[in-house]
């Protein structure tokens, strides 16, 4: 089958080519956008050879969606899963990856958090002073290491460029919801500020199958960064990111039903992002040095009943050195970086001791070449030595290549080693009469390969990409296995290989100035070794997903309407009903989710907007027992003065 696949792919390359170049005054192709995250330098997209997808300020301001993970459903290979709500517990899978083989920088800080099992906290993540998305898929340990195993998603704040600007919404809506903020940037001849800060508090809806408590949630979220250029050849950044969040759920039933029920839990969390950096440009710009100290540090506090429970908590600090170098159009980047990572947690002693405190320690080298001196040709080579404090050394590496057939297509295709280190919760995590980490787990270890095309059409004004992708995961580990001398679930690796493979197909139509139209679709198969030594297909993963949207602008540019379609096909889910019923998969329904916005411009710098989400009132679950908001409406304004 993927070989197959492959195939069509190479023939639809073939099939497509153009007649007819682009003419030479039109806007410039996206694909000559240039991005940070394909490798350790700036690259343009068409150079990474990786699947790439970038989400822009004006996206977000088309959409006016709060949540990140409303963007992240239109694009190719990721799927959503929320435990309710707004502000409930959210994952996001690549490629049928696990929700931990994603890895998350926040101004390339990596935001992983290690007290919640290495995800990322997508349900704290607004859209508020975020500049752009960028999103690499594949294998890019070798690039940035551990967890980036199925993608990396870098979100980048505003920065300001030589001007000064300041920007502020607000908006009310469904389940008593109140949403507000402001950024702004400022900025002399050699230096640069910029910040904001975003408030959203809503009453939610009720997640469980039972009962009509509702589930609210708020979050706050004030960032700050800084620049300086004190030469020509020095310059100096600074920045820091604090979100403070309250979301409440329903417990688990363990005795009765096995399903949510209505009840006072909540975890109130804090996560903090910072770092310090300078570079140094020398030899005549030939050669340039990085230096930077990145911090981030969570603290989890779980209430019930208004009372604290437990709490988990991590610290992380990273001091990294890169040095570019330019040989000729060629380019060599070189970095050293030494990581430390703190785990803490804390709860009642019940039959066992959850209270604890655990370190690791991470020495890396890494090696980036970009051969970018090729006519049409360029290729891409890095590799990364990780000498851990608890596991084997290891090395990955990613080969990735870009032919430019024409003016307007482009063939890519990348291979990539990958690697997971165990969690500190599956290593020695405990939950009393729940789980009981294992602390002899090995890393999880990958092999990943795409082969693609990226084609314009129609003097650019149409643009469609294709990936074949594949994965195959070994030592996958399992975090429901039963433990015979506890009693309780634990941690292990499994034996034989995990295979994730698909297809990921996009599309953008700028049918006039006015019109816009894109869609999406993601085919993935994924599978993991079943407990007779089958494959059996994996967990939360739908086979079948994809996204349809539409724009239009009028002729006076004032009024901008967006509609988006997302599709989620059917998947499995796990059930666990009260003991002594062993546990059983599910099927979780398909369903699809219509949104749209309405913006009208009543003055240069006064715009009104109102928007509806869930607009089918789909009644469905992506975590089995947790039910989803229902059809939802906000109105609000948004103001912008100087550069938007």
């Amino acid at each position: 089958m993927f070989k197959q696949l492959v195939a069509l792919v190479l023939i639809s390359a073939l099939c497509c080519t153009p007649v007819s170049a682009q003419s030479d005054d039109q806007t410039p192709s996206p694909m000559d956008q240039i991005i940070v995250t394909g490798a350790r330098a700036p690259l343009t997209i068409s150079q990474v050879g990786s699947a790439t997808t970038v989400i822009g300020r004006e996206d977000i301001e088309r959409r006016q969606v709060r949540y990140v993970t409303d963007l992240l459903r239109t694009v190719p290979g990721f799927s959503v899963s929320q435990t309710g709500g707004v502000g409930s517990q959210t994952q996001v899978r690549v490629r049928g990856g696990e929700a931990n083989h994603v890895l998350v920088l926040v101004d390339g800080i990596r935001a992983n958090d290690p007290a919640t099992g290495d995800e990322f906290r997508w349900e704290h993540l607004t859209t508020g002073n975020i500049e752009r998305i960028e999103i690499v898929r594949g294998a890019q340990s070798s690039l940035w290491g551990s967890d980036a195993v199925a993608a990396v998603v870098h979100i980048i704040t505003q920065e300001s460029a030589n001007s000064s600007n300041l920007n502020a919404y607000a908006e009310g809506g469904s389940n008593d919801t109140l949403n507000a903020g402001a950024s702004g940037s400022a900025s002399g001849e050699s230096w640069s500020l910029n910040g904001g800060v975003e408030f959203l508090d809503t009453e939610g809806s009720n997640i469980s199958r039972t009962g009509d408590e509702k589930d609210g949630s708020d979050i706050t979220t004030a960032s700050f960064g800084a620049r300086l250029n004190a030469t020509d050849t020095f310059s100096f950044t600074a920045g820091l990111r604090y979100v403070d969040a309250l979301s409440q759920f329903d417990p688990v039933d363990f005795f009765v039903t096995g399903l949510p029920t209505d009840g006072d839990v909540a975890t109130d969390s804090e996560n903090l992002y910072a770092n310090v950096g300078g570079m140094l440009k020398t030899l005549d710009g030939l050669l340039t040095h990085q230096l930077n100290v990145r911090y981030f540090d969570s603290d989890h506090r779980n209430l019930v009943d208004g009372l604290e429970e437990s709490s988990t908590g991590s610290e992380r600090t990273t001091l990294a050195y890169q040095s570019d170098i330019s040989l000729g159009e060629n380019r060599l980047s070189l970095a050293l970086e030494h990581e430390q990572t703190k785990f803490q947690q804390r709860g009642a002693v019940v039959f066992g001791d959850p209270n604890q405190d655990q370190k690791m320690d991470i020495t890396s080298v890494i090696a980036d070449y970009q051969a970018l001196s090729g006519d049409r040709f360029t290729w891409l080579l890095s590799a990364r030595y990780d000498d851990n404090s608890d596991f084997d050394s290891i090395v990955t590496g990613r080969l990735a290549f870009s032919y430019q057939w024409s003016d307007t297509t482009t063939l890519r295709s990348s291979i990539g080693k990958g690697q997971k280190n165990p969690t500190f919760t599956e290593r020695y995590g405990y939950f009393p009469g729940q789980f009981v980490g294992n602390p002899n787990l090995k890393p999880e270890r990958s092999v990943s390969y795409d082969i693609g095309i990226d084609q314009e059409l129609m003097d650019g004004t149409l643009v469609l990409q294709a990936t074949v992708f594949r994965q195959d995961l070994k030592d996958e580990i399992n975090g429901f296995v039963f433990d015979p001398d506890t009693f309780l679930a634990t941690a292990e690796n499994m034996d034989g290989t995990s295979e994730r493979s698909g297809v990921e197909l996009s599309t953008r139509w700028n049918v006039s100035e006015r019109v816009g139209l894109a869609a999406s679709y993601t085919y993935t198969d994924s599978a993991e070794p079943g407990p007779n030594g089958e494959n059996v297909r994996e967990l939360r993963r739908p086979r079948h997903a994809g996204s349809l949207s539409a724009d239009y602008r009028s002729t006076n540019d004032k009024l901008l309407t967006s509609l988006a379609v997302d599709y989620g096909g059917s998947r499995y889910d796990i059930f666990f009903p009260p003991f002594p019923a062993s546990s059983e998969i599910v099927t979780l329904q398909k369903y699809w989710l219509v949104d749209m916005t309405v913006q009208y411009q009543v003055m240069p710098a006064i715009t009104l907007f109102a928007r509806g989400t869930n607009l089918l009132d789909e009644k469905y679950e992506q975590v089995y027992g947790y039910r989803t908001q229902g059809r939802a409406g906000y109105v609000g304004i948004r103001t912008s003065f100087g550069r938007n």
